[in-house]
């Protein structure tokens, strides 16, 4: 066994030949053909690699107990996930060394071929979530919701929160009230953001989504107990892939925007302005509302039985 036979270097590095008219392979309209070719095949192998490791994760995690011992493969899995869309994001700086100019000088050569085409990265939104599961089993959002949902929170909890809710917001009004910039308009205007602020939380944790919000809201506000920082961890890991896949969307839009500009995609979208109507598109749209709701530690109604969150007091000291 040899190197280049283990990676199947010979059909990997034959595979940059784009087909000419005739189907046959065609030599490169420009120099800078090669690179456009390169960074893409590369995404989509890099896609490859996320689907393998979304699906271990959605896997340990659609089960109607997760053992405790499967939380850090599922982190790991979501760990590694993180480092690849980093380096996705990075490889649009590689592909922005491209003059607009260079690519007009083939853009036309790739037809109705679009990036919108790929069939790997619409299986990678209908698996973590953004559309309908393909293959009839849960999605990885739907795994992590059902998981989120067996939280076992505090009975009470949801009130005693509430109420330290209200205080919070009661400091805030109190805060708002000295502010020197405000006049009667504006203190008017700040109070009743305050008032829909107090009742969007108690939406929140009152209304069809209470139970999974209600443990959004514990795992994040308690994560210091020895007890909820594993399951904490995979909250926090699951919101940073939200956050790194909403980010490549962006920087994937600003690349497009600087080379082409707002013209017509070459699948026939309207480029540029569908790509920003995707950037904002939230996965786990509840973990990250959860955050605004959040009250500083000495607000936070203490827990009515700490030690079972806690290490055992036998095995202290």
């Amino acid at each position: 066994m040899r190197y280049g036979d283990y990676l199947n270097l010979d059909r990997l590095l034959g595979a940059q030949e784009p087909p000419g008219d005739d189907g046959k392979p065609r030599a490169f309209a420009h120099h800078d053909e090669l690179l456009f070719v390169v960074v893409h095949q590369v995404f989509e192998l890099w896609f490859k690699q996320t689907l393998h490791e979304l699906r271990r994760a959605r896997d340990l995690l659609a089960v109607d107990e997760v053992p405790e011992s499967d939380i850090p493969r599922i982190v790991a899995a979501l760990l590694r996930i993180h480092e690849i869309q980093q380096l996705c994001v990075h490889q649009f700086d590689v592909l922005e060394t491209m003059q607009p100019l260079h690519f007009l000088s083939f853009r036309e050569r790739l037809g109705s071929a679009s990036g919108f085409q790929s069939s790997q990265f619409r299986e990678l939104e209908a698996l973590s979530g953004l559309q309908p599961a393909q293959d009839g089993r849960p999605n990885f959002k739907q795994a992590v919701y059902a998981w989120l949902a067996r939280t076992p929170v505090e009975e009470g909890f949801a009130q005693r929160y509430l109420a330290a809710f209200e205080t919070y917001v009661e400091r805030q009004r109190g805060l708002q009230r000295q502010n020197p910039d405000l006049d009667a308009k504006g203190q008017a205007a700040v109070q009743a953001r305050l008032d829909a602020y107090l009742a969007s939380c108690h939406e929140f944790l009152a209304g069809e989504s209470a139970t999974l919000n209600t443990a959004c809201l514990f795992l994040t506000a308690y994560s210091g107990e020895p007890l909820l920082h594993l399951p904490c961890s995979l909250v926090e890991a699951v919101t940073a892939f939200d956050e790194w896949f909403r980010i490549w969307r962006f920087r994937h839009a600003r690349m497009v925007e600087r080379i082409i500009g707002p013209r017509v995609g070459t699948g026939g979208s309207s480029g540029v302005d569908y790509l920003d109507s995707t950037v904002r598109a939230s996965i786990f749209p509840e973990l990250l509302r959860s955050r605004a709701f959040l009250v500083p530690a000495d607000l936070l109604p203490p827990l009515s039985d700490p030690d079972r969150y806690g290490f055992a007091k036998d095995l202290q000291g």
